[in-house]
């Protein structure tokens, strides 16, 4: 339900979750202020909540506007020259080759991620681009989470890697997690912490005490990563966000 804000309070959508277990704010170019609260959470608390994070939800409300004109731009934005993928270790330099047909290839060749095809067609270019990452995450974010349950002996019993438009990772009750592929373009540090948030839930799905305390014997920075997180998606250009 769209809430009716009081004069300092931004327009925001309350939405009741079956599976939130704590009050989560989220925002996103389509809806703006989205209030996810859990069954039986009083409503006559959000007003509260959103003045506590007053600072947060001007700066996070700000910048999805900014991105919400890079998107409008999109049709007729040219190519990155470079792609940067700091969450898996990968830097690529665009390489544009035109030939026939409508679509666009993409393919890694080392360092360079060569775009052959209707290359003069954004649309097609920003798609391959979006393939070509979804490739890399699904093959390298399994692999960086094989090595966090070494590390702390928590283990998934499956992972997928999807384009979520809001979640940077879930986990589910029977251990299935699943991770964000545009973690990949995170600082590395964002990313581990994600990784360790979603095993530490294969122990405990609750956000307790004694889950963050799970969390800081592998992570002694997670406050801060948690606090960076919510601003994460500015590191995701606008073509590759879902």
């Amino acid at each position: 339900m769209t809430s009716r804000p009081a004069d300092d309070l931004p327009p925001n959508t309350v939405r009741v979750s079956e599976r939130a277990r704590r009050v989560r704010l989220v925002v996103t170019s389509r809806e703006g202020l989205v209030v996810v609260v859990p069954k039986r959470f009083a409503a006559s608390k959000v007003p509260e909540i959103l003045r506590s994070h007053a600072v947060w939800i001007e700066r996070t409300l700000t910048r999805t506007a900014e991105r919400r004109e890079r998107h409008a731009s999109l049709p007729t934005s040219p190519p990155p020259e470079r792609i940067e993928l700091p969450g898996i270790g990968l830097s690529w330099r665009v390489v544009l080759r035109a030939g026939a047909g409508d679509g666009v290839r993409a393919t890694v060749r080392d360092d360079e991620l060569v775009l052959s095809g209707a290359v003069d067609d954004p649309a097609a270019v920003h798609d391959a681009l979006r393939r070509a990452v979804g490739k890399a995450a699904r093959e390298r974010l399994p692999l960086m989470l094989g090595g966090v349950e070494a590390e702390t002996g928590w283990r998934a019993a499956r992972v997928t890697i999807r384009r979520q438009r809001t979640r940077w990772g879930s986990c589910t009750s029977r251990a299935a997690i699943s991770l964000n592929e545009s973690l990949v373009f995170l600082p590395p540090r964002l990313v581990r912490f994600v990784l360790i948030h979603e095993l530490a839930h294969t122990e405990r799905l609750d956000h307790s005490p004694a889950f963050w305390a799970l969390v800081e014997r592998f992570d002694a920075g997670w406050r801060e990563a948690r606090r960076e997180l919510r601003d994460g998606w500015r590191h995701v250009p606008a073509w590759a966000e879902p």
